[in-house]
């Protein structure tokens, strides 16, 4: 799905209330309003994707606990795996730098590289959206079949995390 950017800035503009809107009028102070929107946007984002990956830890959490109920021991080392990977990018994302407060402090930053970043971050939010059938499917996989997912699940929240980490390049591309 591709993003309405058009669209989420109207609605980051007009969710301004009437005095941001008439001091947005002075020189020079658009850019400001504009660097603390980018800011916003990716606070906003690493948020959401944070939350994402926290819920798929809490799912292999479960699932942890579900095997062992069941006696299902062999694949709890496989499943503790997971949720390590899981607590790396986890913490890759949580803790990251946000791109304006870093990279964009002194750098004009014209909008289509803005609607470039967004289009690689809601891309970056598709692909954390892709792992939550990966994880379901483990869920609810036979004791015999889980074993074999395994690499499968961690391979693609690996792919995310290397996603996640080219976000730098494109940031740094922008600026």
């Amino acid at each position: 799905m591709q993003p309405d950017l058009d669209n989420l800035k109207n609605r980051i503009r007009e969710s301004r209330d009437l005095v941001d809107r008439v001091i947005n009028k002075l020189p020079g102070y658009s850019g400001y309003v504009d660097k603390g929107e980018m800011y916003e946007a990716d606070r906003v984002i690493r948020s959401f994707l944070a939350d994402q990956i926290s819920s798929y830890k809490k799912d292999v959490a479960a699932l942890m606990a579900g095997k062992t109920k069941k006696g299902e021991l062999e694949i709890l080392d496989d499943l503790d795996s997971i949720n390590t990977v899981l607590e790396r990018v986890f913490k890759k994302v949580k803790f990251a730098e946000y791109g304006t407060s870093s990279s964009f402090s002194k750098v004009k930053v014209n909008q289509a590289d803005f609607d470039k970043i967004l289009e690689y971050d809601w891309r970056m939010i598709a692909t954390a959206e892709e792992l939550k059938p990966v994880i379901d499917k483990l869920k609810t996989a036979a004791a015999d079949t889980a074993g074999s997912m395994v690499e499968e699940v961690k391979s693609q929240i690996e792919d995310f995390e290397k996603a996640f980490e080219d976000r730098k390049h494109v940031i740094l591309e922008v600026i």
